[in-house]
């Protein structure tokens, strides 16, 4: 906050400069506490911008540190080229290895219909018009995570307006979506597990019921128990026959389990005939999943490795993240030797030291480790003498992740690991209450009693300047009196 002197003051503009002259001697400690200030709030911003730095390694430092999950266990796959048949991913409990598969039969939902109706002829009125209504059910797949063979059934009652057998397939369409939906939103089931009905006309003058399940494989297979009149029955929706174009039954052979049914997926996998309900399929090879995507009936091969490209990517973003704190706290803790200008934290040893302590946390051997895997030097990683570390030697990296990941993991991960005691050293700076959360309080500590500080200033240099304005107004008065009385006397004398 500044002084100045209102237009008001009626002192003459040589007062005025010689006053505001005063002040702005008066006001030099003022300006070096803004100027203080300042730079408290440059050196907390440099703080802060540490914290993010130091925040940004302590995350890859835990995931090196996991000893529970480490990423130098990853595994990458590869499918022998121009295979359309099938997709491969695998994580670290995946053995190394070839495998050979060969995609026979997809997955499918199993589907229903009915036998073919004239559309335009009665004959399911005089049905309905001899029984009356009639009441089914359709049974789902359910499953649970305790109990994955669970069902549903789903009753459903048809009492149907129509008149013509298209229209009256039409009606048993409409109750049958009714009481799924009614299932639905009750929660009886999941929308996923709801089957779709619907009417299709293979010709123009002929319609039949088609019930189709979401769910794929036997375990995702319909099910029926007939109307007391035998209405699907006569519909032939529920024939345990193959559907033609005129008979009604199963689209695709539903069969009496899995291994007998069409509805599930078949393959060769190593040498064996394998069946499942679904087109992925994690449980054939321990920590691989297998998409099988086409039926090709060719045998593909695929390699399970050790994902040295991966483990790789990891070092590198850990060399990175080390090298942006160190680079940053030798920018902000040293002398520039071009321009003389000292970094925002050069007086503070606390971060000259950090500097020298993550050098000697990351190069220093590892206790514990076999001979030729307890530094980082022997997966290729030097430190230069700036302090920063490069991968030099990637061969070394990707040796140690193909031929002894237990060792590189614990070079990083073990009790001594090179992640474990930097991610110690950077908790102690950059968790909540940490270092730097203490020093940003002292800094802002600071500021707040430099500002009291100017700010009482700023009351005395308003005082001051009342004060000269009266004393120069007085004196400004004084004059003014003298030389009025002066031009009296001169003129009663002459």
């Amino acid at each position: 906050m500044g002084t100045s002197i209102g237009p008001s003051s009626n002192l003459s503009p040589q007062y005025q400069r010689l006053i505001q002259r005063t002040l702005q001697i008066e006001r030099q400690p003022q300006l070096e506490l803004q100027n203080e200030r300042q730079q408290k709030k440059n050196t907390k911003s440099v703080v802060s911008d540490l914290d993010g730095k130091l925040s940004s390694l302590q995350s890859q430092l835990s995931t090196l540190s996991d000893a529970g999950s480490s990423p130098f266990e990853g595994r990458s796959v590869e499918v022998e080229s121009g295979t359309e048949a099938f997709s491969v991913s695998a994580d670290e409990t995946a053995t190394v290895g070839s495998n050979s598969l060969t995609v026979d039969r997809l997955a499918s939902e199993d589907g229903r219909v009915s036998k073919t109706y004239d559309s335009g002829n009665t004959g399911l009125r005089t049905f309905f018009d001899t029984n009356g209504q009639q009441t089914f059910d359709v049974e789902v797949a359910s499953p649970t995570d305790g109990t994955p063979d669970a069902r549903e059934q789903i009753s459903v009652t048809v009492d149907p307006s129509g008149t013509t057998n298209e229209e009256i397939l039409g009606n048993i369409q409409t109750a049958v979506d009714d009481a799924v939906q009614t299932a639905v939103d009750d929660g009886t089931i999941s929308s996923d597990e709801r089957p779709s009905v619907s009417v299709v006309s293979p010709t123009s003058d002929t319609a039949r019921l088609s019930i189709r399940s979401q769910q794929t494989g036997y375990q995702g297979r319909l099910g029926f128990s007939d109307s007391g009149d035998g209405l699907l029955s006569a519909l032939q929706v529920n024939a345990g026959q193959q559907a033609d174009d005129t008979q009604g039954g199963e689209i695709t052979k539903v069969g009496s389990d899995e291994g007998s049914s069409k509805l599930t997926s078949e393959f060769t996998l190593n040498g064996l005939t394998l069946t499942r309900n679904d087109n992925e399929v994690d449980d054939a090879l321990e920590g691989v999943t297998v998409d099988l995507e086409k039926a090709t009936g060719t045998e593909s091969s695929f390699e399970i490795s050790a994902d040295e490209e991966g483990a790789q990517s990891i070092v590198e973003n850990f060399v990175d993240r080390v090298n942006e704190v160190i680079t940053f706290l030798r920018e902000k803790t040293e002398i520039n030797p071009g321009s003389g200008e000292e970094g925002a934290l050069s007086d503070d040893s606390t971060f000259r030291r950090l500097s020298r302590q993550l050098r000697t946390d990351a190069t220093r051997p590892v206790n514990g480790q076999p001979e030729g895997l307890n530094t980082l030097a022997d997966i290729g990683i030097e430190a230069n003498r700036d302090g920063t570390l490069e991968l030099t030697d990637e061969d070394a990296l990707r040796t140690a992740v193909r031929e002894d990941q237990g060792a590189l993991k614990d070079l990083f991960a073990g009790p001594d690991g090179v992640a474990t005691r930097m991610k110690e050293r950077v908790d102690q700076y950059a968790d909540t209450g940490g270092l730097l959360d203490d020093r940003q309080d002292s800094i802002d500590t600071s500021v707040d009693r430099i500002d009291d500080r100017i700010d009482q200033l700023d009351e005395r240099l308003q005082r001051r300047q009342k004060q000269l304005v009266e004393r120069f107004a007085q004196v400004q008065s004084t004059i003014r009196s003298l030389a009025n009385q002066q031009q009296s006397i001169s003129q009663r004398l002459f």
